[in-house]
C-alpha cells in the first residue's frame, strides 16, 4: 500500500513538473530556426530521429497534453505519429486532440495513429484463444491471469485505458475531427517512406493513416 501512494506521489510530481515546462519547451522550440516538422505524441523511451518528440514526460523534447491545444501554428506539421496513446483519453478528449491534429497539419499531411484493436481483443475472448493470441498475455507480470474475463477486463481497465477503439469507431472519431481520407493499414507499412516501420508493439493491431486535405 504504500508502495503504491509513493508511486501516485512520484506520477503526481512528474505531471505539476510537465505542466511547469509546457510553455517553456513550447517557446524554446518555437525559437528554433528550422524545427523538425514531424510530431510523434506519446514517444516514452521511442525517439525518433528528425522528429519533435512529446509525451508528457518532463524529460521530452515537447510536453504535450491532449485536453490542450497543441503549440504550432495552423498548417505547419508535416506528418503526426502516434502508438498506444489516443486509448488513453476519453472519447471527447481524443476527438479534440485529432481537431488540433488536423489543424497543425499543413495539406496533404499525414496522421498516422497505431492503436490495440477493441475487435481483437472481443474475439479472442469470445474464441478462447487469448493465452496464445496475445502476447502481453504471456508475460511474467501476467501470470495471474486465469480467465477470459480475468483477461478483457485487464484489457479494458488497465494501463489507464479509457477509450477503446476498432475500426468503425477510429474512423468515425477521424471523420468528426475533419480528415475524409483515411486509409487502413498493416503493422509497420505505409506507401509513405517515412511511416513505415514505426510501431514497436506487436498489439498495435489497428493502423490507421488519415491525409488532410
Amino acid at each position: 500500500m504504500l508502495r503504491g501512494f509513493r508511486q501516485g506521489l512520484k506520477m503526481l510530481a512528474s505531471r505539476l513538473l510537465a505542466d511547469l515546462l509546457f510553455k517553456p519547451k513550447a517557446w524554446r522550440l518555437a525559437m528554433r530556426r528550422q524545427a523538425p516538422r514531424r510530431l510523434q505524441v506519446g514517444c516514452g523511451n521511442n525517439r525518433f530521429e528528425g522528429w519533435i518528440n512529446a509525451d508528457i514526460t518532463p524529460s521530452s523534447e515537447l510536453i504535450v497534453f491532449f485536453e490542450r491545444r497543441l503549440p504550432f501554428p495552423d498548417q505547419q506539421l508535416s506528418r503526426i505519429y502516434l502508438e498506444h496513446a489516443l486509448e488513453h483519453v476519453s472519447y471527447e478528449v481524443g476527438v479534440d486532440f485529432l481537431r488540433e491534429a488536423h489543424r497543425v497539419l499543413e495539406p496533404g499531411g499525414i496522421l498516422r495513429v497505431a492503436l490495440p484493436d477493441l475487435e481483437e481483443l472481443v474475439s479472442g475472448y469470445f474464441h478462447g484463444d487469448w493465452k496464445s493470441r496475445f502476447g502481453w498475455t504471456q508475460w511474467p507480470e501476467y501470470a495471474f491471469l486465469k480467465s477470459r474475463a480475468q483477461m478483457i477486463n485487464v484489457g479494458f481497465r488497465w494501463w489507464g485505458h479509457q477509450h477503446l477503439y476498432d475500426r468503425e469507431e477510429l474512423e468515425r472519431a477521424l471523420r468528426e475531427a475533419g480528415f475524409g481520407d483515411i486509409t487502413f493499414c498493416r503493422l509497420g507499412e505505409s506507401v509513405f517512406d517515412d511511416l513505415r516501420g514505426l510501431e514497436t508493439r506487436e498489439d498495435s493491431c489497428l493502423i490507421a493513416e488519415a491525409v488532410r486535405t
